[in-house]
């Protein structure tokens, strides 16, 4: 196998910041939610809340009051998709413990038993969800999102064998379907993103802010060089977002609307064909 700079180690390195971002985030110590005096990631620390439109008038003031309520996670969102812009997907790529724990549990569940959501669309579906989680509480729909979001249930589902109320959601109908959205979109999708890729807000903003940041050159990015790709499509395989495709020429290609840069597809890669950094194409 040919040299491509990325290393085992480097992979490794990702796994392990997941797991102490884990630790920081999320019960049974949740750390840094606790400069907000928040038990974990709900309330003034999500990072989505704050983003749903209420009903009535005064909308930009309703707005307004939102992101002062809920300031940690509307800091967080801010800092996220500005470091995003000119670093790449630090957050949703190797940091965040809510998309980062389901994709590594997921790892020890056997490919047989994965379902593959790589035939959708996942742009158009994220978009158009976040779209809806955006609009659907001004218009009173809105709340179901946020019960089934996992912001709320991975925290609570860490915390339940330490906290009573925690094991009693997870209990309930609602949180039990809440659950199911973790197993179904995490534990047991084809690279253990698919809630990532296709219902996540803040993952739909960071995606935007990538996909600007290398457009204009500010921050590095996958590229596939198309002389040396092979077509063996090894890396379309390996790629937890389903962003690597084939184009019409059996070549390789990544759609960085979607593309975490976790690095596994330059891995993989037995030609060397992949690299991460700035560039043109």
């Amino acid at each position: 196998m040919k040299y491509t700079g990325i290393s085992k180690a480097a992979l490794n390195r990702r796994n392990f910041i997941i797991l102490i971002s884990a630790l920081l985030f999320l019960p049974p110590l949740s750390l840094i939610p606790q400069f907000a005096l928040e038990p974990n990631m709900c309330g003034q620390v999500c990072p989505k809340l704050f983003l749903i439109i209420p009903q009535g008038q005064d909308i930009l003031g309703k707005m307004w009051v939102n992101i002062k309520s809920m300031w940690f996670g509307a800091s967080l969102v801010a800092v996220i998709i500005t470091v995003t812009l000119f670093f790449g997907r630090l957050w949703c790529g190797h940091i965040c413990p809510v998309g980062g724990l389901p994709e590594l549990i997921g790892r020890f569940i056997p490919e047989a038993l994965k379902i593959n959501f790589s035939w959708m669309n996942a742009p158009a579906f994220r978009y158009g969800y976040a779209g809806i989680f955006i609009f659907a509480s001004f218009f009173g729909i809105g709340s179901i999102a946020c019960k089934l979001c996992n912001f709320r249930v991975i925290p609570f589902l860490t915390g339940a064998p330490f906290e009573g109320a925690y094991a009693a959601y997870i209990g309930s109908s609602m949180g039990i379907a809440g659950l199911l959205t973790v197993l179904l979109t995490g534990v047991f999708a084809k690279g253990g993103r698919a809630y990532c890729n296709l219902l996540c807000p803040v993952g739909a903003l960071d995606g935007m802010s990538n996909y600007l940041g290398t457009k204009f050159g500010f921050s590095k990015k996958l590229i596939t060089d198309k002389t040396m790709c092979n077509g063996c499509g090894s890396c379309v395989s390996e790629c937890i977002m389903w962003a690597r495709k084939m184009d019409d020429h059996g070549k390789a290609e990544t759609n960085r609307l979607s593309c975490l840069t976790c690095l596994r597809c330059a891995k993989v890669c037995s030609e060397g064909a992949i690299r991460y950094e700035r560039g043109n194409v």
